[in-house]
């Protein structure tokens, strides 16, 4: 009997059910796809290291998930209780009729049951077929190819989706119980009679709060903006705090502040129904400022992400395809000799190598290091950081390289030779990228008639700056390319050895891997594979576009669909106003036009405060970027609003076109 109601009730209630059987759904879709990760790593042709890579971010996904779930529970939740006060009237009726409080819980539970398996269904269905999707952009991420592609279905993903709402619908069901035992009779009756009590309505108060919230935010701006957001330190946890406590201020006094702008442009406020507008927007925003606080942050965090995030993902990866020049390189002591002590543990170069290069770095009989460089260049060193950069960069010492053997390592990665006179030095710098004011240095160095002497050996600096790597990994941030004369008599540093593998390199690499972990050698010695670089790239590149895109779809939905919620119940609400307000002469075309107002001034807000704190936070975080590369922030920018705007307006046109049903279909209207 409860089951056939509950049933009939959903059918009924349809369009009050789209909206959270939507949101719901697309829910589910997201987190069965962020959690099928694991499974994809059976259809990628990838390295033992980026297997290794693959759990880590699957680890990463799982935590992120408890938190994405304590996101959707609350939004459950909070759609459960706006159903439940779309339908008092109903339970009173049914109240009235003799249905108990325990039997109307019941009733709800079967229909909360009811959505939820259709909402699992329908969700897991359409994740299931969008993670492959997803399978894509990681085997794009981790730069391998897809021959052995199949199919994806992940058993571990189904079951921890169904379970984890599973809990949260079984807390939603708690709490819709508890709210049917504390209502009375004459409360669920007169439901519709009742307005919300007003927080907020002394305007003194109401303008304090507002200049205090000004004046935190305005002070944030300024700290943030001086400081940067380089040091997680207390000074930016001091700036966010600031910053969101007068988010919160603001939206608390923004009610009262707001109308009395709009009341002194009287034209304008007593244009059409703009005071009745007015007036329900106030009424909102002074009973829900604190939802629409957290709404507002929630929509900053997302612009952030999508704004910065992916840029980040870009400059932190861009020096990977200079990381790794070679498939394998070892470096040894000064004094190994790498290929006989393979040789010795039984392991032959040449079945794994194609191309195979030994040779040495050398140490400059003369004290010269970094510094020696820089500090003829500091103007074009950022002032703030020059502290810094000479206690850290200054003392590096500068290792040699003859340019034969450099010539003989391009030839591997084939490219150009660099033709030096037997008077010149160039300088290398592999990861020069890493920074682009040592970049800017280093280049203006080149170009100005700069001499070093090495070695006794008066040497002009090469006019271009040489970025081709050296070995795979390298820690160093300058060397120095000299004529082979120069390193006469010179102490060796360090040996490497660098060589291309045969036929599927992946595979030879991890094999090459496996027999020099097994080799016992009588010195100290490192290795870097590009597979494992590769991985590091790509493990990075996932994990910050993972996480970005799915905590910023949570958030947009979430943010959405609880200003949705709640413009649906005041539609409800406003049901009997909009009645009299066509009593007394307001057609259908004014109303659905003040319903547009109301419903798009409520969505504007929160997003409007979001975008100037994302004025300042996304200028903040791209000056961070810079630092270490250049950034396209139009293009990320782009996305973020196409994206933003999509999911955000989608939710905004469904939230007009059902509160107009609710206001103008059919019974009073």
């Amino acid at each position: 009997m409860y089951f056939k109601l509950s049933l009939r009730n959903v059918r009924k209630s349809f369009s009050d059910y789209t909206l959270y059987f939507l949101t719901l759904t697309f829910g589910v879709c997201v987190f069965y796809v962020f959690n099928s990760i694991e499974a994809q790593k059976a259809m990628l042709h990838i390295s033992r290291s980026a297997l290794e890579i693959m759990k880590s971010i699957t680890y990463v996904m799982d935590i992120v998930s408890v938190f994405v779930s304590f996101i959707l529970g609350f939004l459950i939740v909070y759609a459960n209780s706006f159903l439940i006060r779309r339908r008092k009237r109903e339970f009173g009726i049914y109240m009235t009729l003799g249905m108990e409080k325990g039997k109307i819980s019941r009733l709800l539970v079967s229909e909360t049951i009811i959505i939820g398996i259709f909402s699992l269904a329908v969700g897991l269905l359409g994740g299931v077929f969008i993670s492959q999707g997803l399978s894509v952009i990681t085997a794009k991420l981790f730069e391998v190819d897809m021959k052995d592609y199949t199919f994806i279905f992940s058993l571990s993903a189904l079951l921890k989706t169904i379970l984890y709402f599973g809990i949260i619908f079984v807390i939603a069901i708690a709490v819709n119980t508890f709210a049917i035992s504390k209502y009375r009779l004459i409360d669920l009756i007169n439901a519709e009679k009742k307005n919300e009590k007003q927080k907020l309505k002394n305007p003194v108060v109401t303008w304090l709060m507002f200049i205090a919230a000004v004046l935190l935010i305005g002070v944030a701006y300024k700290m943030v903006m001086k400081n940067g957001i380089m040091r997680f330190d207390n000074t930016l946890l001091f700036e966010c705090i600031m910053g969101a406590v007068g988010t919160f201020l603001l939206f608390a006094s923004l009610s009262g502040f707001l109308l009395d702008i709009i009341k002194a442009n009287k034209e304008s406020y007593y244009k059409g129904l703009n005071m009745f507008i007015m007036r329900q927007i106030n009424s909102r925003i002074n009973t829900a400022h604190i939802s629409m606080s957290f709404i507002c942050l929630m929509l900053f965090v997302t612009i952030g992400i999508f704004s910065t995030g992916l840029g980040i993902t870009r400059v932190l990866n861009m020096g990977y395809k200079d990381a790794a020049p070679f498939d394998i390189s070892v470096t040894a002591e000064k004094d190994a000799d790498i290929i006989k002590a393979l040789e010795g543990n039984g392991v032959d170069i040449s079945a794994y190598a194609s191309d195979v290069q030994q040779y040495k770095l050398y140490l400059p009989a003369e004290k010269t290091t970094a510094g020696t460089i820089f500090s003829s260049v500091e103007d074009a060193l950022p002032a703030e950081n020059l502290e810094k950069i000479r206690a850290d960069i200054y003392p590096l010492p500068l290792h040699l390289i003859s340019v034969s053997a450099y010539n003989r390592l391009l030839d591997i990665q084939k490219k150009p030779h660099v033709d030096l006179t037997g008077s010149q030095f160039a300088i290398l710098s592999q990861y020069v990228w890493q920074d682009v004011y040592l970049q800017d240095s280093l280049e203006r160095y080149a170009k100005q008639p700069n001499k070093l002497t090495i070695n006794g050996n008066a040497l002009s600096v090469y006019p271009k700056v040489l970025s081709d790597g050296i070995v795979n990994n390298s820690y160093e941030l300058i060397t120095l390319v000299v004529p082979d004369e120069v390193l006469m008599n010179c102490e060796y540093v360090r040996t490497v050895l660098c060589f291309n593998c045969k036929g599927d390199s992946v595979a030879v690499q991890d094999e090459f891997i496996e027999a020099i972990s097994a080799a016992k050698f009588g010195f100290g010695y490192s290795y870097a594979s590009k597979s494992e670089i590769l991985a590091q790239a790509g493990g990075s590149k996932a994990i910050i576009s993972f996480i970005g895109i799915y905590i910023g779809i949570i958030f947009i939905i979430t943010s959405a669909a609880v200003l949705a919620l709640q413009q649906l119940s005041e539609a409800a609400d406003n049901k009997r106003r909009y009645t009299i307000l066509k009593k007394i002469g307001a057609d259908n075309r004014l109303l659905s036009k003040a319903i547009f107002k109301q419903t798009a001034i409520y969505f504007f807000i929160p997003l409007a405060v979001a975008c100037i704190h994302s004025v300042v936070g996304i200028k903040v975080a791209n000056d961070a970027i810079r630092q270490i590369g250049s950034l396209n922030a139009g293009a990320n920018i782009l996305i973020t609003a196409v994206t933003i705007l999509a999911i955000y307006g989608a939710y905004f046109l469904a939230t007009y076109v059902g509160s107009r049903n609710i206001i103008l279909k059919n019974g009073s209207m």
